[in-house]
Protein backbone atom coordinates (compact mmCIF):
# COMPACT_ATOMS: atom_id res chain seq x y z
CA UNK A 1 0.00 0.00 0.00
CA UNK A 2 1.15 3.44 -0.32
CA UNK A 3 -0.45 6.99 0.47
CA UNK A 4 -0.85 9.70 -0.81
CA UNK A 5 -2.68 13.34 -0.14
CA UNK A 6 -2.69 16.65 0.01
CA UNK A 7 -0.83 18.69 2.71
CA UNK A 8 -1.18 21.87 4.00
CA UNK A 9 0.43 24.17 7.18
CA UNK A 10 -1.65 26.97 7.79
CA UNK A 11 -1.21 29.39 10.85
CA UNK A 12 0.75 26.35 13.17
CA UNK A 13 -1.97 24.09 12.35
CA UNK A 14 -1.73 20.73 9.68
CA UNK A 15 -4.04 19.64 7.55
CA UNK A 16 -4.26 16.49 5.64
CA UNK A 17 -7.48 16.02 2.61
CA UNK A 18 -8.05 13.70 -0.22
CA UNK A 19 -5.66 10.68 0.84
CA UNK A 20 -5.83 8.31 -1.78
CA UNK A 21 -4.42 4.58 -0.68
CA UNK A 22 -3.09 2.68 -3.72
CA UNK A 23 -3.25 -1.29 -3.19
CA UNK A 24 -1.34 -2.77 -6.22
CA UNK A 25 -0.56 -1.27 -9.69
CA UNK A 26 -4.04 -0.01 -10.67
CA UNK A 27 -5.03 3.34 -10.03
CA UNK A 28 -8.94 2.48 -10.51
CA UNK A 29 -10.91 3.48 -7.86
CA UNK A 30 -12.35 0.46 -5.82
CA UNK A 31 -13.73 2.10 -2.63
CA UNK A 32 -14.04 5.17 -0.15
CA UNK A 33 -13.95 5.50 3.20
CA UNK A 34 -15.17 8.58 5.44
CA UNK A 35 -13.77 8.62 8.80
CA UNK A 36 -13.30 11.28 11.49
CA UNK A 37 -9.52 13.44 10.82
CA UNK A 38 -6.29 12.05 9.50
CA UNK A 39 -4.54 10.53 12.32
CA UNK A 40 -0.42 10.06 13.24
CA UNK A 41 0.25 9.19 9.02
CA UNK A 42 3.02 11.65 8.40
CA UNK A 43 4.75 13.09 5.11
CA UNK A 44 7.81 11.47 3.91
CA UNK A 45 8.29 13.15 0.38
CA UNK A 46 7.09 14.62 -2.36
CA UNK A 47 5.46 12.65 -4.83
CA UNK A 48 7.61 11.13 -7.76
CA UNK A 49 6.83 12.58 -11.03
CA UNK A 50 5.48 8.67 -12.38
CA UNK A 51 3.25 9.28 -9.64
CA UNK A 52 2.00 12.32 -9.71
CA UNK A 53 0.86 11.90 -13.33
CA UNK A 54 -0.99 8.97 -12.05
CA UNK A 55 -2.35 11.10 -9.23
CA UNK A 56 -3.67 13.60 -11.86
CA UNK A 57 -5.24 11.15 -14.52
CA UNK A 58 -6.96 9.85 -11.38
CA UNK A 59 -8.35 13.15 -11.00
CA UNK A 60 -9.54 13.62 -14.07
CA UNK A 61 -11.25 10.53 -14.12
CA UNK A 62 -12.48 10.72 -11.11
CA UNK A 63 -12.93 14.23 -9.76
CA UNK A 64 -14.41 15.64 -12.92
CA UNK A 65 -12.36 19.17 -13.01
CA UNK A 66 -11.41 19.35 -9.33
CA UNK A 67 -9.10 21.65 -8.84
CA UNK A 68 -5.41 20.09 -8.97
CA UNK A 69 -1.83 21.82 -7.30
CA UNK A 70 0.81 18.60 -7.88
CA UNK A 71 2.87 21.22 -5.20
CA UNK A 72 0.24 20.06 -2.30
CA UNK A 73 0.74 16.73 -2.70
CA UNK A 74 2.88 14.04 -0.37
CA UNK A 75 3.62 10.82 -0.42
CA UNK A 76 2.72 9.88 3.72
CA UNK A 77 4.05 7.10 6.33
CA UNK A 78 1.13 4.53 6.50
CA UNK A 79 -0.74 4.67 9.74
CA UNK A 80 -2.54 1.90 11.95
CA UNK A 81 -6.08 3.20 10.70
CA UNK A 82 -4.55 2.93 6.91
CA UNK A 83 -3.99 -0.98 8.22
CA UNK A 84 -7.48 -1.48 9.19
CA UNK A 85 -8.59 0.45 6.21
CA UNK A 86 -6.80 -2.56 4.18
CA UNK A 87 -8.61 -4.68 6.20
CA UNK A 88 -11.93 -4.04 5.95
CA UNK A 89 -11.43 -3.90 1.80
CA UNK A 90 -9.83 -7.01 1.62
CA UNK A 91 -12.44 -8.63 4.01
CA UNK A 92 -10.29 -10.10 6.38
CA UNK A 93 -12.51 -9.03 9.54
CA UNK A 94 -15.34 -11.53 7.60
CA UNK A 95 -12.96 -14.34 6.54
CA UNK A 96 -11.34 -13.51 3.18
CA UNK A 97 -8.45 -12.60 1.83
CA UNK A 98 -8.99 -10.15 -1.28
CA UNK A 99 -6.25 -9.12 -3.53
CA UNK A 100 -6.37 -5.69 -3.31
CA UNK A 101 -5.86 -4.05 -7.06
CA UNK A 102 -6.72 -0.16 -6.98
CA UNK A 103 -7.70 3.14 -5.03
CA UNK A 104 -9.76 3.74 -1.71
CA UNK A 105 -10.16 7.27 -0.91
CA UNK A 106 -9.93 8.40 2.44
CA UNK A 107 -12.00 11.29 3.34
CA UNK A 108 -12.67 13.12 6.88
CA UNK A 109 -15.57 15.20 8.28
CA UNK A 110 -12.29 17.36 9.06
CA UNK A 111 -9.21 17.92 8.21
CA UNK A 112 -6.65 18.86 10.91
CA UNK A 113 -4.23 16.48 11.35
CA UNK A 114 -3.35 15.11 14.54
CA UNK A 115 -3.88 11.35 15.83
CA UNK A 116 -5.44 12.64 19.14
CA UNK A 117 -9.01 12.89 18.53
CA UNK A 118 -10.23 15.21 21.18
CA UNK A 119 -7.26 17.46 20.75
CA UNK A 120 -8.24 18.04 17.29
CA UNK A 121 -11.92 18.38 17.40
CA UNK A 122 -11.11 21.06 20.12
CA UNK A 123 -9.79 23.21 17.50
CA UNK A 124 -12.88 23.22 15.09
CA UNK A 125 -13.47 26.58 15.97
CA UNK A 126 -10.73 27.70 13.75
CA UNK A 127 -11.19 29.56 10.65
CA UNK A 128 -9.76 27.83 7.72
CA UNK A 129 -11.35 27.13 4.23
CA UNK A 130 -9.02 23.48 4.93
CA UNK A 131 -10.91 22.23 7.78
CA UNK A 132 -13.93 20.40 6.40
CA UNK A 133 -14.65 17.70 3.70
CA UNK A 134 -17.81 19.19 1.93
CA UNK A 135 -19.29 17.72 -0.86
CA UNK A 136 -16.87 14.51 -1.38
CA UNK A 137 -19.59 12.30 -1.26
CA UNK A 138 -20.19 13.21 -5.09
CA UNK A 139 -16.70 11.51 -5.90
CA UNK A 140 -17.70 8.11 -4.73
CA UNK A 141 -19.32 7.07 -8.01
CA UNK A 142 -21.49 4.21 -6.44
CA UNK A 143 -18.30 2.09 -5.22
CA UNK A 144 -18.34 0.42 -1.83
CA UNK A 145 -18.53 3.09 0.82
CA UNK A 146 -17.59 3.03 4.29
CA UNK A 147 -18.47 5.62 7.10
CA UNK A 148 -16.85 5.36 10.55
CA UNK A 149 -17.43 7.74 13.20
CA UNK A 150 -16.61 7.74 16.79
CA UNK A 151 -18.58 9.22 19.70
CA UNK A 152 -16.82 12.52 19.65
CA UNK A 153 -17.85 13.19 15.85
CA UNK A 154 -21.42 12.01 16.58
CA UNK A 155 -21.45 14.19 19.62
CA UNK A 156 -20.10 17.33 18.55
CA UNK A 157 -23.21 19.37 16.89
CA UNK A 158 -20.80 20.83 14.13
CA UNK A 159 -19.17 17.55 12.89
CA UNK A 160 -22.17 15.54 13.03
CA UNK A 161 -23.81 18.10 10.71
CA UNK A 162 -20.78 17.75 8.53
CA UNK A 163 -21.07 13.43 8.85
CA UNK A 164 -24.61 13.78 8.01
CA UNK A 165 -24.74 15.63 5.23
CA UNK A 166 -21.90 13.43 3.71
CA UNK A 167 -24.28 10.52 4.10
CA UNK A 168 -27.70 12.14 3.61
CA UNK A 169 -25.82 13.47 -0.06
CA UNK A 170 -24.69 10.03 -0.77
CA UNK A 171 -25.97 8.42 -3.42
CA UNK A 172 -29.13 5.34 -3.19
CA UNK A 173 -26.74 2.77 -3.60
CA UNK A 174 -24.30 3.99 -0.95
CA UNK A 175 -27.08 4.36 1.27
CA UNK A 176 -28.59 1.10 0.37
CA UNK A 177 -24.57 -0.50 0.69
CA UNK A 178 -24.42 0.87 4.41
CA UNK A 179 -27.86 -0.39 5.41
CA UNK A 180 -26.68 -3.95 4.55
CA UNK A 181 -23.24 -3.64 6.52
CA UNK A 182 -25.52 -2.37 9.56
CA UNK A 183 -27.87 -5.78 9.17
CA UNK A 184 -24.98 -7.87 8.46
CA UNK A 185 -23.64 -6.32 11.58
CA UNK A 186 -26.43 -6.89 13.95
CA UNK A 187 -26.71 -10.45 12.59
CA UNK A 188 -23.47 -11.27 13.92
CA UNK A 189 -23.89 -9.66 17.23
Amino acid sequence: MKAFAEYFKENDMTYRRNTILQFGESWNLIGNIVLANPGSASPLSGVQAGSILKIREFYTKYRHGSAFNEANWFEFSIDPTMGFIEKIFSGQYVGKNLELNGIVQLFNTFNVRNQNLQDAVNKIGIESNLLFSYGVEKYFHDKPTYFGFSNEVLNNEVLREVAMNIFNNSSEAIKRFNFQIILFIIQCT
